[in-house]
């Protein structure tokens, strides 16, 4: 029945919909791989290994979408395994007899609304954060619950059972299992998201105390040097008259070394900057000898605080251990702003290869596994706040050195 097909791959987009962002494939893309599931499903209706090449084809259809391929299979089995018992549920309440393996009208109604109900239930209350790229990292686990609920309900359509209310019980019991444990999951992904972001504010915050601590001993100079002031007035006035030039700049040398901070490395006056790079450069220049930073910004600029901490927090933290393990250890920043364009390129050594996997760099260290998938997250979501601001990101890698260039139209 191609009515039904259509109706159960409409709720099989919708549940990829759950669980992946919108697809970016052109129409006809999409529309090519819809008539080959349906021709596929159709032909082998009658087959009892359609099940199995269903889980091939939704698969297939998730490929379309920008994940991991372990989250693509569980999906496909997710989506298999919760059309499957529902199909079971009807099939064991409303039917009473198959001929040929083939259902009325009215099952396939029934069995569409049972599907329909699950995906609503699962899209409004159950999966909330698992679109989320940081929400969950160990599919391979997570799938054995929809793969064993497709063994069950495999095994209840299959054989011809007398007892109905048992398979109907049986059924109901696993489709409200999945809806539970998915919806602890999606609890647990909100939750790290929540930390992750907590996280953030807590950089920030040290980054605000920190220049705070700078601009305390800045103003201690300087009251200082004016509480002094007279006498090295005095004193300069002396040298001048008697033509001591060379004692005088030594003076003045030594004056400017006093109202200088050691901590404060840039000043350009916007300070969502300023403090989250003063602290950044700080611990740069701990561990790197070549250091060096060009940044200049508006005091005012329609960006959120919490975007600027994703974007240089990400990127500096990322180029400052990369470059802490190569030799050059070499760093450079710059941040410019003219006509409405935001500009800012990162430049970082490194050291070993890198092997890209679509639009990320990994590395090659098996020991560096888990700090390259954060890095791979950071990434995403430098390139999320840029793609808020209408911008673009570049990155390469050349010579043994990793380059990021973020380019956003921000209004001043």
């Amino acid at each position: 029945m191609i009515g039904f097909h259509a109706a159960e791959l409409y709720l099989i987009y919708r549940y990829m919909h759950c669980f992946f962002d919108r697809e970016r494939t052109p129409v006809w893309k999409s529309a090519a791989v819809s008539v080959v599931y349906l021709a596929v499903v159709c032909l082998m209706d009658t087959l009892t290994c359609k099940y199995i090449v269903q889980i091939v084809l939704i698969d297939l259809l998730a490929q379309r979408y920008h994940g991991k391929q372990g989250k693509k299979l569980f999906a496909a089995f997710l989506i298999q395994g919760m059309n499957l018992l529902c199909e079971t549920l009807a099939v064991c309440l409303l039917y009473d007899g198959r001929v040929d393996g083939v259902y009325d009208t009215a099952m396939y109604y029934a069995i569409f609304l049972f599907m329909y109900l699950c995906e609503r239930i699962m899209e409004k209350f159950c999966i909330r954060h698992i679109k989320e790229d940081t929400a969950l990292r160990h599919w391979d686990l997570l799938i054995f619950l929809p793969v064993i609920s497709i063994m069950i309900a495999f095994v209840l359509i299959t054989f011809d059972r007398t007892d109905r209310e048992t398979g109907a019980v049986v059924s109901a019991g696993l489709i409200g299992l999945n809806l539970i444990v998915f919806y602890i999951c999606d609890e647990l992904a909100g939750a790290y998201v929540k930390l992750m972001e907590r996280a953030m504010v807590e950089q920030q915050l040290e980054s605000y105390s920190n220049q705070l601590n700078i601009v305390m001993k800045s103003e201690e100079c300087v009251r200082g040097l004016r509480h002094d002031l007279k006498n090295h007035l005095s004193e300069l006035l002396l040298m001048a008259e008697g033509n001591r030039t060379q004692e005088i700049a030594a003076y003045v040398q030594t004056m400017q070394q006093e109202l200088t901070n050691d901590k404060e490395h840039i000043s350009s006056g916007n300070a969502a900057v300023d403090s989250l790079m003063n602290l950044k450069l700080e611990q740069a220049k701990k561990v790197l000898p070549h250091v060096r930073c060009r940044i200049s910004v508006p005091q005012e600029l329609q960006i959120q605080v919490f975007d600027w901490n994703i974007i240089l927090g990400n990127l500096m933290d990322n180029a400052i251990r990369a470059a802490a393990e190569s030799e050059e250890k070499l760093l450079e920043i710059h941040i410019s702003y003219q006509r409405g364009m935001l500009l800012i390129q990162m430049k970082n050594s490194y050291c070993g290869a890198l092997v890209r996997c679509g639009d990320q760099y990994l590395s090659t260290k098996e020991e560096d596994c888990m700090e390259e998938q954060l890095h791979g997250l950071g990434m995403k979501n430098v390139k999320r706040i840029v793609e808020k601001y209408n911008g673009s990101m570049e990155v390469c890698d050349e010579g043994q050195l990793f380059e990021v260039r973020i380019l956003m139209y921000v209004p001043f």
